[in-house]
């Protein structure tokens, strides 16, 4: 039997059960095809090679790995969207944002620990990397991480104290 004539055979056999463990997985049935289709047509190009003994449990397998990468991608990106959405920016007067900015600066000033502040300030304010705050202030990376996140923490609780 020639490769096409196995992979028509496995085709006919499979796609029912493949596109049921599909549809279990992604939860939508148009998703569920598209992605059997996918593993046939990787099969048909060359870049799924099944192996000689099970290839049925083969072609689920490489249907389940294919419908969990469609799922990672898929909260990837619906946690950008959720990130963007929960972010964007209000519409208000550049006299407001000019006076919030300057309170934030003020109260960093008055709250942040010294280096904390100059971390701060080399990242925000002049631009630099966390790799190149870390050379200039002689300090590790993970610190300059640390800094980071303390000083928008202090800012978010202060700021936003409902977002905690």
């Amino acid at each position: 039997m020639s490769d096409r004539e196995e992979t028509e055979r496995l085709y006919r056999q499979q796609v029912g059960r493949m596109q049921q463990l599909a549809s279990i997985l992604l939860g939508e049935e148009e998703e569920a095809r598209d992605a059997v289709s996918d593993v046939f047509a990787r099969l048909v190009d060359g870049t799924l090679h099944l192996p000689k003994e099970k290839p049925e449990s083969y072609l689920l397998v490489s249907l389940r790995n294919l419908c969990l990468d469609r799922i990672r991608h898929l909260s990837v990106k619906e946690r950008m969207k959720r990130q963007l959405t929960m972010s964007t920016p209000s519409l208000t007067p550049v006299e407001t944002e000019q006076e919030l900015a300057a309170e934030i600066i003020t109260y960093a000033e008055q709250t942040m620990t010294a280096q904390t502040w100059r971390v701060f300030q080399l990242r925000f304010d002049e631009g630099l990397s966390v790799s190149e705050t870390s050379k200039q202030l002689g300090i590790s990376e993970g610190a300059v991480y640390k800094h980071l996140a303390k000083a928008l923490r202090q800012l978010r609780e202060h700021f936003n104290p409902k977002r905690r």
